[in-house]
């Protein structure tokens, strides 16, 4: 259920990862503010989302190929959200596996790929969805603990292939400065086959 957002100055907002659905509408997470909207192109107007359950730290997000379905990744998993009927549940990850603390979400060929930082272990999964998308029917680590990617973050797909921002530094971050400048070194970007 969408509702109009009402700002106020109370809270802090850090407008984060964005997904186009069409022309019209563009879906982004509000990670700081533990809010994600629905911004209407034509109207300029933001409406906050209901999805079924308080977000944490929401991030990663991405919209099905054919746009009925958004995918929304917090702290504690991934949120599959029908945007026909506007019901919302948690996708379940597979058996002895999670979804938590997606940075970047992608929809690729009926799968989900995700950037994860919250699992304690940087990694770059990507999980088979059933065909309704609610559950992960497998799950395939495409890469974790090597020495060139170091809290990786987003990305993009292009052509069958993932780039990602692999060395971010944003744990040289502290109350929004660079806390060591002597650890700053140029970013590197990965690139993952998807095919």
């Amino acid at each position: 259920m969408l509702e109009r957002y009402q700002p106020t100055t109370a809270g802090l907002h850090n407008l984060n990862d964005l997904v186009l659905r069409g022309n019209s509408e563009i879906y982004l997470t509000d990670t700081e503010g533990n809010h994600v909207f629905r911004f209407d192109r034509e109207s300029h107007r933001f409406a906050e989302l209901n999805l079924g359950r308080p977000v944490f730290e929401p991030n990663g997000i991405a919209v099905s190929g054919n746009g009925d379905v958004l995918y929304v990744g917090d702290d504690l998993g991934v949120i599959r959200m029908d945007l026909r009927t506007k019901q919302a549940q948690d996708v379940k990850p597979a058996e002895h596996d999670t979804m938590a603390g997606v940075d970047g979400l992608y929809w690729y060929e009926g799968d989900l790929v995700g950037i994860e930082y919250g699992t304690a272990d940087y990694r770059v999964m990507r999980w088979k969805l059933t065909q309704d998308g609610s559950e992960v029917k497998s799950s395939e680590v495409l890469e974790r603990g090597t020495d060139m990617v170091r809290n990786p973050t987003t990305g993009a797909i292009l052509d069958g292939k993932l780039y990602f921002m692999a060395n971010t530094g944003i744990e040289n971050l502290e109350d929004g400065r660079i806390a060591d400048p002597a650890k700053l070194e140029p970013l590197r970007i990965a690139v993952l086959p998807l095919k």
